[in-house]
């Protein structure tokens, strides 16, 4: 089965490339496309969906599938309706309004509030990661990633107060370092235990 990403971001796809292998049977081949912040993926998202539609009209293509994953920075309701009306305009079912065990041709997840939180939720995963964060780097954090405004933020104030990323974020290098490590059975996130369930039935 072919499953299309339609991401924000290049870290996105950094993390997800280290992350699918453990989250999909080996049938299972995934493609990329990082639209380059969330304002572009809204725009084009209407015409991608309308193209995948036709797609999945021809022979052989029923099975293709769509991930989208999009930061909610604050506003996910607000985010999450349009990337629902984009999908139902397209005439394509989404997870999301589908009665369980029956097929969608789309899954919108989002990211709450950063795709950062799915690193905060783990924070063994960061440790093994970086060896020199330790857990009195994480004191004052919240245990819910989800609460944090600003998870990248948060993240590098982590990465700083062990002598790291001292001179600026690397976000894309965190997810590609991170990313291998996260355990789905013990991470926080609600939004990153929401993909792996979006994921699972595909």
């Amino acid at each position: 089965m072919q499953v299309e990403f339609l991401l924000e971001e290049e870290s996105a796809e950094d993390a997800l490339r280290q992350l699918l292998p453990r989250l999909l049977p080996p049938h299972f081949v995934p493609r990329f496309r990082a639209l380059g912040g969330w304002q572009a993926l809204l725009d084009n998202l209407p015409t991608l969906l309308r193209g995948y539609r036709k797609r999945m009209a021809q022979p052989g293509q029923q099975a293709l599938r769509i991930v989208v994953l999009l930061d909610a920075d604050g506003v996910a309701e607000r985010r999450l309706a349009a990337l629902e009306a984009a999908a139902k305009a397209a005439d394509l079912t989404t997870f999301g309004h589908v009665s369980e065990g029956s097929d969608f041709q789309v899954f919108n997840a989002l990211a709450i509030q950063e795709l950062e939180a799915w690193f905060l939720g783990d924070r063994d995963a960061i440790m093994v990661a970086f060896p020199r964060v330790k857990p009195h780097h994480f004191k004052g954090v919240d245990r819910e990633p989800e609460s944090h405004p600003k998870p990248n933020e948060v993240l590098w104030r982590i990465l700083q107060a062990a002598g790291l990323y001292t001179t600026g974020k690397r976000k894309r290098e965190w997810a590609e370092t991170i990313a291998p490590h996260l355990n789905p059975a013990r991470n926080t996130s609600t939004s990153f235990q929401y993909f792996c369930q979006g994921l699972a039935q595909l």
